[in-house]
């Protein structure tokens, strides 16, 4: 234990600048992410007292500035524990060499060690020590290094002789606690004043720091601008201004592209740009992705929305040769437009079917067949599941023809091969469908069954989408987990995980009742011939748990389910996602009832009475409907022979609800089913009040395990209530 005292140590502005090659876009919001919490940490750890923390960062540099730091630490008295009473002295109260000892290394007289009685009642030696803080500037040049070199950068590299690793090589660096420079070093590059500007507005010169309040102004002097939520604000003020030349345009808004083009540039200038009208008979969505995903440009949009043939772009540096840089990047995106008209006309020159011939030669998965022996799969999987429960009657031709037609983009010239448009992939589909006279429902099919791309996105709208999207999902679920593609701690190569989420969302927000464990079976069986038997088994069993946990996640983290009430109802109606929901949100307003309490108190003592002998079989739907015939056990008999007061009123109570909860069960009335069991509660409680179970007579402890086994059985087929019974007795 320790107390801090002593006078406060005087306050001093803080910048901390790392310098290197440029950084990746990418990078930044990581770094700065660690950069944040890592530093205000660090000095909570040390005891420096501080003001705000700004975290500052530009393609060349890293830069923290602290308001207020304190110059040092203040003195501790640090309470040391030393050894039991009984070892420090012997039988003459004389110091044993352990007294001697703990008094040396603690720095004290033996004299002014004292007694200590923990919380235990142990009685034990202990010393008062005296601890001077140490100079704030020291203990940063000694931490400051691991902080930096513990950035989880994506990628790292080495560079020259040495041995550290950062995303890029180091070039400079700057450390002034007030006006003084604090000795950091990193890579063999020791700590200065001086920092670098802007590569074309200042010539790469040197800039001297005086202070760390000169920083931010210092720098903006010499063309850089530290702080990445100015360089926005530039950005979009510029983008303001120069589209005010083109009356009622706007840009498109793109929150990603922003955030990624301010990462880009130390000194950000927009500016306008246009491209020739021709390349309008590309569909909007190529020519934005052109404009995106290779040059970093914004589209223009019209009053109404549409594309004019304008661009806004960002330059890193200032407005001088402007001009020539508008004509700079006006070539270089011709140039992209022109190959994405090119891959437009050339694969329109066959049809969708044509195209989907040639996936036959596209391997899918190695081992695991074609892009093609796909296809075939998921036009008879997709009408399936329409036909289990996703759809109504029976599926329509529209969706066979989607499934057939769904992959056929993969290898147009427009996809294929990693260009910029692979992201379009199903957007370009739908297009070359419709154009070769495919339905609307087909291409809306095709264009959507990709989604949910990513955790934001949202499902496919349409249903034929929708069951096209399971279908596909499903497919690779199983053949990747039949593959050995397994996840497996980070590592998803095939983000099964996402998958998996992914067609739990479908089905949940289509509010559909799907049997897991029969969409995977029916989604493993193609592969039988390359699995075998046995494998296909063990897969279907492992992807259904698989598939539960994610629904356990969802239903908790997405859903704000009641974690308990999820764990309650996850092991009888985790195979149909949708009922799942509908059973945990129904328990959750019933668990904090006081009889319902009761309920769960008791069924956890019949689950340790039972240790775990329940109904042989999992025999559920027997246990009820033996309880509706008045409690019959399997053999016939009843529990009529059970005559003490207490486990009478239970039998008879739970005889008596059995009718309710069953029909109450096929109504799908879940409430109602937990105020019927919450109603038994009561009973028992005072059942395990009054009754001993495990009684001396082997028979009569067998007829009453044997009733308990009964119990439990017509209990957990709606939830293991025990999940949420109160923590004490839950514990």
């Amino acid at each position: 234990m320790s107390d801090r005292h002593g006078a406060g140590s005087p306050r001093l502005p803080f910048l901390f600048e790392v310098g290197s090659d440029d950084l990746p876009a990418r990078f930044l919001p990581i770094a700065v992410r660690h950069c944040e919490a890592a530093l205000a940490d660090l000095l909570a750890e040390l005891g420096l007292d501080h003001g705000g923390i700004r975290v500052l960062a530009t393609p060349r540099r890293m830069a923290f500035l602290v308001d207020d730091l304190a110059a040092g630490q203040a003195d501790r008295q640090v309470e040391l524990k030393g050894p039991p009473l009984s070892v420090a002295y012997d039988d003459a109260g004389e110091p044993t060499p352990a007294a001697l000892g703990f008094a040396r290394k603690s720095g004290v007289d033996l004299a002014d060690c004292r007694e200590i009685t923990d919380a235990k009642g142990g009685r034990f030696l202990s010393a008062t020590r005296h601890e001077p803080g140490r100079p704030a500037a020291d203990l940063l040049a000694e931490r400051l290094p691991a902080l930096i070199l513990g950035i989880p950068f994506p990628k790292t590299m080495r560079w020259g002789e040495g041995d550290v690793e950062y995303a890029r090589p180091l070039q400079w660096l700057v450390a002034l606690l007030g006006d003084a420079v604090v000795p950091v070093s990193l890579a063999g590059i020791a700590a200065g004043r001086m920092s670098r500007g802007h590569r074309t507005l200042a010539d790469d010169g040197p800039v001297e720091i005086p202070a760390p309040g000169d920083y931010v102004d210092l720098m903006r002097r010499h063309g850089v601008i530290v702080d990445q939520g100015e360089r926005r604000r530039m950005i979009e003020e510029g983008a303001a201004d120069r589209l005010r030349e083109e009356a009622g345009a706007d840009w498109l808004a793109d929150e990603e592209l922003l955030g990624e083009v301010v990462d880009l540039c130390e000194h950000p200038t927009p500016f306008l740009g246009g491209y020739d009208e021709s390349f309008f008979a590309l569909p909007p969505e190529v020519i934005v992705t052109a404009l995106k995903a290779h040059q970093r440009y914004f589209a223009v949009v019209g009053p109404d929305g549409g594309l004019l043939p304008r661009f806004l772009a960002v330059r890193d540096g200032g407005r001088e040769h402007l001009d020539g840089v508008r004509r700079g990047n006006e070539r270089v995106l011709r140039a992209r437009l022109s190959d994405a008209l090119f891959y437009w006309d050339f694969d329109q020159r066959q049809g969708p079917d044509a195209h989907v011939a040639r996936l036959a030669d596209v391997t899918w998965l190695e081992g695991f067949g074609s892009l093609g022996e796909k296809v075939s799969r998921l036009v008879e999987l997709a009408p399936w599941l329409w036909e289990r429960g996703l759809g109504e009657g029976k599926a329509p031709a529209e969706l066979s023809r989607a499934a057939a037609l769904c992959k056929f983009d993969l290898v147009t010239e427009m996809i294929r091969d990693g260009k910029e448009f692979t992201k379009l992939e199903g957007l370009i589909g739908a297009r070359y469908a419709a154009r070769a006279g495919e339905s609307e429902a087909v291409c809306r099919a095709i264009e959507t069954h990709y989604q949910p791309r990513a955790a934001g996105d949202e499902p496919p709208a349409d249903i034929l989408g929708a069951t096209l999207s399971l279908a596909d999902r499903f497919d690779t679920l199983a053949g990747c987990w039949l593959a050995g593609f397994a996840p497996t701690g980070a590592k998803d190569p095939y983000a099964l995980r996402r998958h998996a989420l992914a067609c739990l969302r479908i089905v949940m927000e289509r509010e559909a009742r799907l049997d897991l464990e029969s969409v995977l079976e029916r989604a493993c069986a193609p592969f039988a011939a390359r699995a075998g038997a046995e494998r296909l088994a063990a897969a279907v069993a492992e992807l259904a748990a698989f598939c539960r946990r994610r629904l356990s996640g969802h239903l908790v983290e997405n859903l704000g389910c009641d974690a308990d009430a999820v764990r309650a109802v996850l092991p009888p109606h985790g195979n149909d996602p949708t009922d799942c929901l509908a059973w945990a949100r129904a328990l959750s307003r019933y668990r904090d009832l006081p009889d319902f309490q009761l309920l769960a108190t008791g069924f956890k003592r019949c689950q340790n009475i039972l240790e775990g002998h329940f109904l042989a079989g999992g025999d559920l739907d027997g246990s009820r409907d033996r309880w509706a015939r008045g409690g019959e056990t399997p053999e016939g008999e009843g529990f009529a022979d059970l005559r003490e007061p207490a486990e009478a009123r239970l039998r008879d109570e739970v005889a008596a609800s059995a009718p309710a909860l069953a029909a109450a069960e096929t109504a799908g009335d879940h409430a109602a089913v937990f105020a019927t069991l919450s109603g038994l509660g009561p009973a028992i409680d005072a059942y395990f009040d009054s009754v001993r179970v495990n009684v001396d007579d082997p028979a009569l402890k067998g007829r009453r395990h044997d009733f308990l086994r009964e119990v439990h059985g017509l209990f957990i087929r709606y939830a293991d209530i025990s999940a949420v019974a109160p923590q004490e007795e839950n514990g």
